[in-house]
């Protein structure tokens, strides 16, 4: 038998950290050439989000 609080509920949702500016243009909403810099900055985000994920 499951516990009930093993139901997900809306505290077991992400909270976004990045902001998005849609742009209906590309596919899948990438563009189709990212800058060194830009893959640079996504990547430590990324790192940075894990390493909170680590602490908690």
């Amino acid at each position: 038998m499951t516990d009930q609080n093993d139901a997900p509920d809306l505290d077991d949702v992400m909270t976004p950290t990045e902001d998005v500016t849609p742009d209906h243009r590309e596919h899948a909403k990438e563009p189709k050439h990212l800058d060194d810099d830009a893959l640079a900055q996504r990547a430590e985000h990324e790192q940075q989000l894990v390493d909170d994920a680590r602490d908690d």
